[in-house]
């Protein structure tokens, strides 16, 4: 019993120094830094920007070959940014990135080429590269910085982030416009029913006067002919009946007859 519990702490002892050895050696374990191969890529991508600007200050008379050289400086610039972020991204902003610093970067070596040819001696500039430097670069660069910056800020992640918060405020302010469109149609259809029950009021209270009125008319009626029924002499009978304007039957000739006879 106590050889089989010296063995298990033996183990566990083991076991423990096992992860002690390893923490150790995590601990020592350091990541290379990049500060050297960072200071080396800025002087890299300055040396570039200065080869592209002596190449268009060079070939290029004036200011124009002044503003052409600066833009050369801005396309440096850019393709510095999309290699230093370059592995801070992902997705399409990571693309955009590796498609716009390729690019840009691809022109400057070929500017800056030519500008150290004609630096250390080993060419001059050609008839083919001064018409490229005033009537071709100024333009293609606009367009590719252009096409860059368009491609990094659409990309970008707090672009994105932005067009989902436009998409979120869009859809709550369309949900709002919805909900007090129904609002007001809700109060025009209340107003409408209200104006429609009043109709059906106005046309049953005239209708119940009309009624009464009706009735009123009748049992007058009822009353005219009661008392012309009460009269027997049927000449004071017609001459009441074209006062009140109501028609009599003609008489029965038995009864003109016998309202001679009493005559005579």
């Amino acid at each position: 019993m106590f050889n089989s519990l010296k063995k298990w702490m033996d183990k566990r002892d083991g076991h423990e120094q096992e992860v002690a050895t390893l923490s150790a050696e995590a601990k020592d374990f350091k990541v290379p830094s990049e500060t050297l191969p960072q200071i080396i890529k800025v002087v890299f991508f300055v040396g570039l920007a200065f080869l592209n600007y002596r190449l268009f200050s060079h070939t290029v008379p004036g200011a124009w070959g002044i503003g052409t050289g600066i833009l050369a400086i801005v396309v440096e610039a850019i393709a510095l940014y999309c290699s230093h972020y370059l592995s801070h991204s992902s997705g399409p902003f990571k693309a955009a990135l590796a498609i716009s610093g390729a690019v840009l970067i691809a022109f400057s070596m070929s500017h800056a080429t030519a500008s150290i040819f004609d630096l250390i001696g080993v060419a001059e500039y050609s008839s083919t590269i001064i018409w490229y430097s005033r009537v071709v670069a100024f333009p293609l660069m606009v367009t590719l910085v252009g096409l860059s910056v368009l491609g990094i800020c659409m990309t970008h992640p707090k672009n994105l982030i932005r067009l989902e918060q436009a998409a979120a405020h869009t859809k709550i302010l369309i949900g709002r416009a919805k909900l007090a469109s129904e609002l007001e149609i809700m109060k025009g259809e209340k107003t409408l029913d209200q104006a429609r029950l009043q109709r059906y009021r106005e046309k049953n209270k005239y209708e119940s006067e009309l009624i009464g009125q009706v009735e009123e008319m009748i049992e007058l009626e009822v009353k005219k002919a009661s008392i012309l029924d009460r009269v027997a002499d049927p000449e004071l009978r017609q001459a009441m009946a074209r006062d009140m304007e109501i028609k009599l039957p003609k008489p029965k000739a038995d009864s003109v007859d016998q309202t001679s006879e009493r005559s005579h």
